[in-house]
């Protein structure tokens, strides 16, 4: 953390400015300047006793020349200038008064000081304290924070690498050494940050439990262990009834520089271009090429490499039941359960289960008009679809539709029958260029280029935050509906099981969708979003 220097450089100027009465400085040696008028060299100006004595012989402290200053109580220096707008002089109390880098305060040209109370110019914000990560860090930027959710809970990675976590505490998934929820009668702010064994690069909660990247290049794991999800070898829980602070690293086989989590299983890719998988492997999500659960009586090493072909992976990430990844080529690959085509090869056949992700190819995922150097920049996935942000900034889903959580104005599957590809679809009608995507459930969201949010999909909880009933996307494009009235512009956004949460310009919080176990941090279990807007419940309590 960078601290701003500038109360240090504020004492320095006070103390070389002790005794003298600026701007009108009394008798000094000669050729030794006034500290409150230092020239554009550094060099101090000598005041001149004609200006600022007596100058026309009536006896009052002017110079009789009629300027400003010359004793009739207008402010100013008597000299003919214009008033004085330097360190220490007097002020209106405007901006202008002063000189760039001076506020005026209290009547008087002071330093422009982080720290004092109040946001100036150049500050986002100013809480008038010395403590970092609370919010307002003490060079007067925001605390960055990120929010990443879960199934039925949250996880917020603070700068820092501080990690706080809210909502079901399921099998000890939020790290605290016990399964009491956090957010249903607290705020997450009075939990606290998790005790760990160091500061947090990367996290991803997924079903109960949560894996995490340090900045010591290893991966922990921690919550529900009975499929082998933690990755140590063993079904057994972790943070339910121990705290973490000493809770050692997977044996992966390289350094991980992503990790995602999904229903019951957590991939990680490594700084190689290689995946590798762990933990429920029911329908092959592992791509391993059989269903054998990894991590559960072996380390998470014992799992093969994921094969993709000769290409390095570039992204990947797990849904509920699948997991789908993006080769240096932009090829997409998708594997494990295929109930509704949210594999996206024509069929609801499992891939990965008796044979590797790679042998069906990739999937045919670009639509026709987009141009020929798109690539895909982020998945996301639900638990049974898939959606894909391109780098032109549209946004393809597809495998369940049930809910219009494609966006396609139907009801329909796609991506479960013979000749239909996702390439086929028409990208989703956002009305702006999206910058991020999340999935849930049975819903999907997408955040864009101008802070908005819009989401599609099932609304029996308010996770679509339009403070009304009702499905979108199932008879009607996602566009019809306002975007979500967050209180703020967003610059990311996250979603779990049946809620979403959005952090916003100013790093605050807002969550909304079903609220039980405390998922949405508002220390109550209300649903937010199903009959008001996320905005009218304010911020989370974070920091």
């Amino acid at each position: 953390m960078q601290h701003a220097k500038t109360t240090m450089a504020l004492a320095g100027i006070l103390a070389v400015t002790a005794g003298c009465s600026v701007p009108f400085c009394e008798v000094y040696p000669e050729n030794e300047g006034c500290p409150g008028f230092a020239g554009e060299s550094g060099e101090s100006e000598t005041a001149n006793p004609s200006e600022t004595g007596d100058g026309d012989g009536d006896g009052d402290s002017g110079d009789g020349d009629g300027d400003p200053g010359d004793g009739d109580g207008d402010p100013g220096d008597g000299d003919g200038d214009p008033g004085c707008t330097e360190l220490g002089c007097m002020c209106d109390g405007t901006a202008e008064s002063c000189d760039p880098g001076l506020i005026c305060e209290g009547a008087e040209c002071v330093p422009q000081t982080c720290g004092n109370g109040t946001p100036d110019d150049g500050e986002a914000c100013d809480d008038g304290n010395e403590i970092d990560g609370d919010g307002c860090d003490t060079d007067c930027t925001w605390t960055t924070v990120e929010v990443v959710a879960g199934a039925v809970h949250n996880c917020a990675l603070i700068e820092g690498g501080r990690l706080r976590c809210w909502g079901g505490a399921y099998f000890g998934g939020l790290g605290y050494g016990n399964l009491e929820n956090i957010g249903d009668d607290e705020t997450p702010a009075s939990a606290g940050d998790v005790t760990l064994p160091g500061d947090v690069v990367v996290v991803d909660p997924g079903w109960v439990f949560t894996c995490a990247l340090f900045e010591d290049e290893l991966t922990r794991c921690w919550g529900v262990g009975y499929t082998g999800q933690l990755g140590n070898g063993t079904t057994i829980d972790i943070g339910d009834d121990e705290m973490l602070g000493g809770l050692p690293g997977l044996m992966l086989g390289g350094t991980a520089t992503h990790i995602t989590s999904g229903g019951g299983h957590s991939c990680a890719r490594f700084g190689s271009g290689d995946v590798r998988c762990w933990g429920y492997n029911g329908y092959g999500q592992l791509g391993t090429g059989n269903t054998t659960n990894i991590g559960d009586d072996e380390p998470a090493i014992a799992a093969g490499l994921v094969d993709l072909g000769p290409n390095d992976i570039a992204l990947v990430a797990a849904g509920n039941n699948h997991s789908c990844a993006v080769t240096n080529a932009d090829d997409l690959y998708c594997w494990g359960l295929n109930t509704y085509g949210q594999l996206g090869y024509g069929n609801v056949e499992r891939l990965g289960d008796d044979e590797p992700p790679s042998s069906n190819g990739p999937v045919d995922v670009y639509p026709a008009g987009l141009p020929g150097n798109t690539s895909i920049v982020q998945l996301a996935l639900g638990g049974g679809h898939t959606c894909a942000l391109f780098s032109t900034g549209d946004v393809l889903c597809w495998g369940s539709g049930s809910r219009g959580q494609l966006g396609q104005a139907n009801i329909q599957n796609w991506g479960d029958e013979v000749n239909e590809a996702p390439g086929d679809l028409t990208p989703i009608e956002l009305g702006g260029t999206a910058t991020a995507i999340s999935a849930g459930e049975s819903f999907s969201c997408a955040l864009l280029d101008n802070g908005d949010v819009r989401c599609w999909g099932r609304n029996a909880d308010g996770q679509l935050g339009l403070g009304l009933a009702g499905d979108l996307g199932d008879d009607e494009f996602p566009i019809v509906a306002e975007p979500i009235v967050l209180g703020g512009a967003a610059i990311s956004i996250s979603s779990g099981d049946r809620h979403s949460c959005a952090v916003r310009e100013d790093y605050s919080v807002v969550c909304w969708g079903f609220g039980e176990d405390g998922r949405l941090g508002y220390g109550n279990t209300n649903t937010i979003g199903d009959d008001e807007t996320p905005a009218s419940a304010g911020s989370i309590d974070l920091l």
